[in-house]
């Protein structure tokens, strides 16, 4: 599969939804993000919690920001990611970017696979509002945690 990146996420603390919360979390996390000064970066995550069996979002805290509205704050453990891009809202195109990213990372010299509790495969929506109404879907980057094989 063409257009793997290989991206490094650093240890933060993050707000998570829990598996209760994802409604009153997004309102949540959508006014917390207007405030931010930037947006050069993805500041949230989703992934499925095999433990829980359930959805999670996750918000990276800013510094500063105290009030997390009730929703708990755990230490995202950060770390290497092979990533590409699905159309969100599409399992079929999904579910092919996520077997191509695992067959590449299967197939390299240089790293293998990190899933394991609490250390799962996560994805954002990458598409700005504009696009998405010109394009009329929007975009979905798929994060697999990855390790670098020791020589």
């Amino acid at each position: 599969m063409e257009g793997i990146r290989i991206i490094g996420l650093p240890e933060a603390r993050m707000v998570t939804s829990g598996i209760d919360g994802i409604e009153e979390f997004d309102e949540w996390f959508s006014e917390v993000n207007k405030t931010r000064k930037d947006a050069f970066f993805p500041r949230d995550f989703m992934f499925f919690d095999q433990e829980k069996n359930h959805l999670v979002w996750y918000y990276a805290l800013p510094d500063g920001l105290e009030d997390t509205n009730g929703f708990d704050v755990v230490q995202f453990p950060g770390g290497l990611y092979a990533a590409a891009v699905s159309e969100d809202e599409n399992d079929v195109d999904g579910e092919r970017v996520y077997k191509g990213i695992i067959e590449w990372v299967n197939h390299s010299s240089c790293f293998e696979l990190d899933e394991r509790p609490g250390h799962y495969t996560m994805f954002h929506v990458i598409t700005p509002d504009s696009a998405y109404q010109v394009m009329g879907y929007r975009q979905l980057d798929i994060f697999v945690p990855i390790k670098a094989i020791e020589p």
